[in-house]
Order: C-alpha cells, then structure tokens, then sequence
C-alpha cells in the first residue's frame, strides 16, 4: 500500500491502483489538509472534486492554487509540520480540480447548522450538536447523487470521508442511490451525542461488504475498502 498525505491526513492506496487522467476523487471533508488530493493529482492527472462548506477550507484552497501557480508562499492556518516537504515538489494539475463549498448530507437544506470547534485552532466542525462548541454557523448541504450530477460525473473511482460524524447518513444515502465507487476511503467520527453510532458504523460496514467490498485495510475508525467485481 501507498502512504499519500501528511501524518494526519494520509489515507493508504494500493500501488497498483489503475488511476489515469480519466479517473474522477471525490474528497469530502478537505480541512486545511489537501495533501493525499495534490498528491494523487500530480500523479494520476485526474479529476478531482474537493467537497467542504467550512470557510477556512475554501481559503486554504485558493491559497494552495496561488501556492502553485505564482510562489510557493507561506499559507495561513493550522498548518501541519511536514506539509510544506510534501506539498513543494508537487505538480498538481489544478485545471481539473473543483472545489465544492458544500456539506454533504442525505437531502438537500440552504441552512444546516454548522457547529464550530472548542478550539478556534482547529478547522473541523460538525453537523451534530454537542460534538463540538454551541456556536454555530449555517451552510448549504447537498447529496453526493445532486453532486455528481451537477459536475456531470456518472462514476467515482475513489471516494474519501471524513466529514465530522456524517459518514453514516451519507454512505446509506449513496448506497440508496446505487454509487458504488471503486475505492472508498472512510474515517468515521465517533458522535458523542449519539449513544447508537458504533452500531451504526458496524452496520454500514456490513452492508458494503455484503455489497462486495472488501476491506484492504484499518487503522482506529479508518477503512481502506474495494469494490470486488
């Protein structure tokens, strides 16, 4: 398996993974961290859909595109130590990356609440009440199907989560609608408010592999899945 990112926030891939420049990610939940996206764009040249309704999230991605485009200059926020030595030698192909100011969800709402970390440090917010601090701000949810409509993709090979607890909600959702990606790269968030969501997950996981994925690998609450053909 191929290490690609940061230590916070690599994800593990086969090595002989058969990505081209046709290929199409799907990474939702992209924080101040695009480091296994940039990686896999500058060696795969494919499409690349970055899905985030946080603000700071946004920002990091315009400054990324300057970061490659003008200088390699000093980004703000919470950088992670070993980004810069990851990030430098990167030629992503930028044209082909989209970023989505959006949450993914099982409906669509113009107004779902969005809780705000404890620490102001941190970039991860959750839809869940009692995960993170009481203050809260609103933003645009939508369904990975209206998604991928929208960017006229009728297939993903590879699909990352980690989104803050809605993991769940948004893996029956796209089981429901029939996506089934290639590759599935999954970091559950234990919801502390609900007192139900290691059932949940052991659930959702079963249900995927009885959908003939198969799991490459784990580590804590991430999954590495395949889907078997």
């Amino acid at each position: 398996m191929d290490v690609l990112g940061t230590k916070y926030g690599c994800w593990f891939l086969p090595k002989d993974i058969d990505l081209n420049e046709d290929s199409v990610v799907y990474s939702a939940g992209v924080g101040e961290d695009m480091s296994f996206d940039m990686i896999l764009s500058d060696k795969y040249k494919c499409n690349i859909v970055l899905i985030d309704p946080t603000k700071r999230s946004k920002t990091h991605f315009d400054e990324m595109k300057h970061y490659y485009e003008k200088i390699r200059w000093k980004l703000s926020g919470d950088i992670q130590e070993d980004y810069y030595g990851i990030m430098y030698p990167l030629k992503p192909d930028l044209e082909k990356v989209t970023f989505v100011e959006k949450g993914l969800w099982d409906e669509k709402k113009s107004n779902m609440k969005f809780y705000k970390p404890v620490n102001k440090q941190y970039v991860s917010h959750s839809f869940f009440e009692g995960q993170c601090s009481d203050e809260y701000t609103e933003v645009e949810v939508d369904t990975l199907k209206n998604i991928m409509e929208e960017n006229e993709h009728h297939t993903i090979d590879v699909l990352k989560l980690s989104i803050g607890g809605s993991e769940v909600k948004v893996l029956q959702d796209m089981l429901n609608e029939n996506i089934f990606p290639r590759y599935i790269c999954l970091h559950f968030t234990i919801v502390k408010s609900n007192p139900n969501i290691k059932a949940e997950v052991t659930k959702i996981l079963t249900r995927l592999q009885m959908l003939r994925y198969k799991v490459l690998g784990s580590n804590s609450n991430k999954f590495i899945m395949k889907l078997i053909v």
